[in-house]
């Protein structure tokens, strides 16, 4: 049997382990065109010189900003954040809304995917994500750009997000030892009708429908780099063939949303990752 040692914080990485901070994780999916399963779902791929899993497909999603905590109650529809709290085990049910909209934001930044409508219920289309105010605001998301705040926008545009376009998926929590960790909450959401995912070519360099079989048969094959919890989000989304039972499923509780964080441990040289629930290590 192969030698192996457990870490502890910081032991394999030589890193002190740094605290998790709240993210949020998006898997848009839609049915195949000719009706039959599995799913797919839009993954990303990420730029090599970006601050996480560079270079890897990824599902869009990133950390929670200050500006998506505070939203005004004219700017989104959904449950009350109070329940959102106790389903996403947040500190707070304005730390559960800033996860939500982090979702949603996320979403538009990363693959141009805005779940949202106009005051009047007009949905967000194509026509809309092309004009230079939804570009721009696409630009200074990536971008980073300082003094800019996506919730004036969001106002000037009377928008309002949907948040009842989204459905407590999974929770993952980065592994001790790692000097970069994220405690995400991975959601599951509809491709809205009229609206086509693209990269925003800062973070992103490809966007791909792909389904679940084809994105871990590509990682197994050495063709793309898929981390262990998309992974393991992927396997559980491939159980589903239509994207009604994915979203039943979700909505009911049947699938697997305990707060899982894996541990790292070396085996043979080598820095692994196992789920807490056992079984045979994987690379990270």
């Amino acid at each position: 049997m192969a030698q192996e040692e457990r870490t502890r914080a910081g032991r394999l990485t030589g890193d002190t382990t740094a605290p998790a901070v709240d993210a949020a994780s998006v898997l848009v999916v839609r049915d195949r065109r000719r009706g039959e399963g599995p799913v797919e779902v839009l993954m990303l791929e990420r730029h090599l010189q970006a601050d996480f899993a560079g270079g890897a497909l990824v599902f869009p999603g990133g950390k929670v900003d200050p500006m998506d905590r505070g939203l005004d109650a004219a700017r989104w529809v959904g449950d009350n954040p109070a329940r959102w709290q106790q389903r996403l085990g947040a500190e707070s049910a304005e730390a559960a809304q800033g996860l939500l909209v982090a979702a949603v934001r996320e979403t538009f930044e990363e693959v141009g995917v805005l779940l949202a409508t106009r005051e009047d219920g007009t949905p967000v289309t194509d026509e809309d994500l092309r004009t230079r105010s939804f570009v721009t605001a696409r630009q200074r998301l990536a971008d980073r750009a300082a003094a800019w705040d996506w919730r004036r926008w969001l106002e000037d545009e009377e928008l309002v997000l949907d948040l009842r376009l989204l459905r407590f998926w999974s929770w993952w929590v980065t592994p001790a030892g790692q000097h970069r960790r994220f405690d995400t909450r991975f959601f599951l959401a509809r491709l809205p009708g009229g609206q086509t995912a693209t990269p925003d070519d800062v973070e992103t360099t490809e966007v791909r429908w792909t389904t679940p079989g084809d994105a871990l048969g590509a990682h197994e094959r050495g063709e793309a780099v898929v981390i262990f919890p998309t992974r393991r989000n992927l396997q559980q989304l491939g159980t589903f063939n239509t994207v009604e039972e994915a979203w039943k499923a979700a909505t009911t509780d049947a699938v697997d949303q305990r707060r899982i964080q894996p541990e790292l441990v070396r085996r043979d040289g080598r820095v692994l990752v196992r789920h807490p629930d056992g079984g045979d290590p994987e690379p990270i």
